[in-house]
């Protein structure tokens, strides 16, 4: 652990360093002093004023980080923990809370929003952060506003709109990797003032950082293009209606890891014939596969938004359709050996509709500005289909075998809500806010095989009656304000996550097993200053939650020989912590971060063996899964102006996390002859980027992970093998980029 940290201070002493810190990095202007705007809580606020966790980056934060989709938003946000093992296959944790289920079964924990449009399939929210305004990170439950499967926090995405006048912008990259991206997008008006467009198109395209040494391929590639088309209307100064249409291609070689076995036996293959050694390598990027991953995604969607204005607030309509799908063809054992190979392919059509009311800060139904209030209904309905396909080997205990899992979902959800601020004086406020949900869900799950082995042991098919899941979450919050400068407050919140189907089920009674939502109780108390005219920012926040119901996957071994992956309600947990974030502006142009995250992550209660498991384990006491106690992210940004108009900025940051586990059992032995291969150490991914500007044009020079630290986005931990998925070894490259 040691030298990863004198790698963080080697960084820290480089370069002035950059880092996006909680509620600092989305600012509207690069003073540190600056007003924050963002619409978080569904109405244009000042982020300071806000009596809530809020992290927000900036579209010139996003390039000069290197933000390439949200997992990458993660390091930069304390406390918000990114892995998995593919753009279809995210695995997202706010202050210990998360998943790494993927499929129509289950639901997210953090829920991805993109120009207010819920992204409801897991498959579908690493999209290309390309041509976006800002994000923002709202952490803690948000059931009110946000709603179903956001009990972790919430994630805003808001693209780039159209503009009063004519503009444009064009970028182009290369880097290590064989990388090379381009990026295009112009805006401005079509018919005057009424009618203004905007759009943007891009492709980016690397070399995989993973070699397949039988065949000379690289997994672990990209290769992306999409584009976005938005129309703003305004045929009154009442009326404006924007039309959002986006496209988004992922083709490509998918992931691949390093399988290292067990504690018992390093070349053990789950469901592989006893006695098969594979070829092995010592570098973790060089790794032996039978074939080559495939990757193909196709996402459309479209948003449309209204706001017709009034003097006594805004009626706001926000309509969206999604369409998903993709397959992923993959060496499911990781190695030379011909043992498994699995086709995942999944599709999705979702629609979502939101009425809500927001009143005017001044109109008549706010009382002279004596209360803040929004009301709203919303719908959502999504229909999806997934499969997955074992092929088996000559070096399987089934050679020649194959089975198949597959499953119908539907789900419909309505949900009522509202919130209103109460502004007893000037300075004290009092919110009150609440939601009802109702979901539907149905899922017909089945089976196929050809084989008396080892996985499917007979064809079956289930339909799963109607099940409904219905939840109450009220919101409290207490914020005294006694001046512009400072802002201190207490909260109490309830959310939850919708309960759901297995995934995989390989008999006909594990198609039947239903696990319940799960459901969180969470106080929060903070406080956010401004200290010497705005050149200090520093805000603060504790927390503590009651977590109930925790919807846990794990890969178990059953009698009979068969090893699904089953979810199962992990009774309580509570998680505990406190964040601190400064800002500082030491001088004009130069800006300084930090922030930092205690997490204490334990499971109170959590005893699982499904019925007819080999054993029983009780995790109780034990830590979280990738829940890390302590994250760090650091950083400045120093501008020099080297000419009338032209000027030279240094970024860098550093972001730290503290040992973790990828399962449950904290790499205690005891729990299986796995889980010890399942810790991870403790590691920091330092960043830099050089950039000039004269005029309209800029070239830059940027480094991602500049000590080339090796480290695992994510494991799958089977009966008897550990497979590790890398995260992206050092990267480095050039973009120039032009803008009028």
């Amino acid at each position: 652990m040691r030298k990863y940290w004198k790698a963080a201070l080697l960084a820290a002493c480089a370069m002035p360093q950059a880092v996006q810190a909680q509620e600092n990095a989305a600012a509207e202007t690069a003073e540190a002093g600056g007003d924050i705007i963002v619409t978080a809580q569904r109405r244009s606020e000042r982020l300071q004023d806000i009596p809530a966790s809020i992290s927000a980056l900036d579209s010139a934060m996003l390039t000069q980080s290197g933000v390439a989709d949200i997992s990458n938003v993660a390091p930069r946000v304390p406390g918000f923990y990114a892995g998995g093992f593919g753009s279809a296959r995210p695995q997202l944790y706010i202050r210990g809370i998360g998943t790494r289920q993927f499929d129509p079964g289950s639901e997210s924990s953090v829920g991805v929003f993109v120009d207010e449009s819920y992204l409801g399939r897991t498959g579908g929210v690493l999209g290309s952060l390309k041509d976006i305004e800002r994000v923002e990170v709202l952490k803690g439950p948000q059931g009110t506003l946000y709603g179903r499967n956001t009990i972790a926090g919430a994630v805003n995405v808001i693209t780039k709109g159209p503009t009063d006048t004519f503009s444009a912008e064009a970028e182009a990259g290369y880097g290590n990797y064989d990388a090379w991206n381009v990026f295009g997008a112009v805006s401005g008006p079509i018919a005057g003032d009424v009618v203004k467009g905007r759009i943007a198109g891009w492709r980016t395209k690397a070399r995989g950082y993973v070699t397949n040494l039988t065949t000379g391929n690289h997994p672990q590639g990209t290769d992306n293009w999409g584009g976005r088309a938005r129309l703003a209307i305004e045929p009154s100064s009442e009326l404006k209606i924007d039309l959002i249409a986006e496209i988004a291609r992922d083709t490509g070689r998918s992931f691949q890891g390093e399988s290292i076995g067990s504690t018992l036996n390093p070349n053990g293959i789950l469901l592989g014939k006893a006695g098969l050694v594979p070829e092995k390598s010592d570098d973790p990027y060089k790794q032996y596969y039978t074939t080559d991953p495939e990757y193909n995604r196709h996402i459309d969607a479209f948003t449309g938004k209204l706001n017709y204005s009034t003097d006594l607030g805004d009626f706001v309509s926000v309509t969206s359709y999604r369409k998903l799908k993709y397959t992923d063809d993959r060496d499911f054992d990781n190695t030379n050996l011909d043992v498994i190979q699995q086709i995942s392919a999944e599709r999705s059509k979702q629609f979502s509709q939101e009425f809500r009311f927001v009143s005017a800060n001044d109109g008549a139904l706010s009382f002279n500005g004596a209360v803040d209030w929004i009301l709203g209904v919303y719908y959502y309905k999504d229909t999806s289909y997934h499969q997955d396909n074992f092929l088996f080997g000559a070096d399987s205990v089934a050679a020649g075998g194959d089975d198949l899992t597959f499953g119908h979902y539907k789900t419909k959800s309505v949900a009522v809500f509202g919130q209103s601020t109460f502004h007893f004086t000037d300075q004290l406020t009092f919110t009150l806010g609440a939601r009802y949900t109702e979901d539907r869900k149905k899922a017909t799950l089945g089976g196929r095989t050809n084989d008396a082995l080892p996985l499917v042991r007979a064809n079956f098919d289930v339909t799963n009656p109607t099940k409904k899941f219905t939840s109450f979450d009220p919101k409290f919050v207490l914020s005294y304000q006694p001046t512009r400068d400072l802002n201190l407050y207490v909260s109490w919140s309830k959310g939850f996550k919708s309960g759901g189907y297995q995934y995989t089920p390989l008999t006909a009674a594990q198609a039947g097993l239903v696990f319940n939502p799960e459901t969180i109780r969470a106080w929060e108390a903070g406080v956010k200053s401004t200290w010497l005219d705005g050149a200090l920012r520093a805000n603060a926040a504790v927390f503590q939650y009651d977590y109930k119901n925790l919807q846990v996957s794990r890969v178990v071994l059953l009698p009979d020989g068969s090893t699904p992956s089953l979810i199962d309600n992990a009774g309580k947990s509570k998680i505990k912590g406190a964040e601190l974030d400064l800002a500082i502006q030491p001088v004009r142009g130069f800006d300084v971060t930090v922030a930092y995250a205690y997490t204490d992550a334990k499971y109170d209660e959590y005893l699982t063996g499904p019925k007819g498991a080999a054993s029983t384990l009780d995790f109780s006491d034990t830590r979280m899964v990738r829940a890390p106690k302590h994250s760090v992210n650091v950083g400045a940004t120093y501008t020099v102006e080297t000419g009338s108009n032209s000027d030279l900025t240094f970024h860098a940051d550093a972001s730290m996390l503290s040992d973790f586990f990828h399962e449950p059992g904290q790499g205690d032995i005891k729990y299986g002859s796995t889980i010890p291969l399942t810790s991870e150490d403790g590691y920091v991914l330092s960043n830099a980027r050089i950039t000039y500007r004269m005029g309209d044009f800029k070239i830059a020079g940027w480094i991602q992970n500049a000590f080339d630290v090796t480290y695992r986005r994510t494991v799958l931990a089977l009966p008897g093998q550990v497979i590790s998925i890398y995260g992206q070894p050092r990267t480095y490259g050039a973009t120039i980029g032009w803008s009028m």
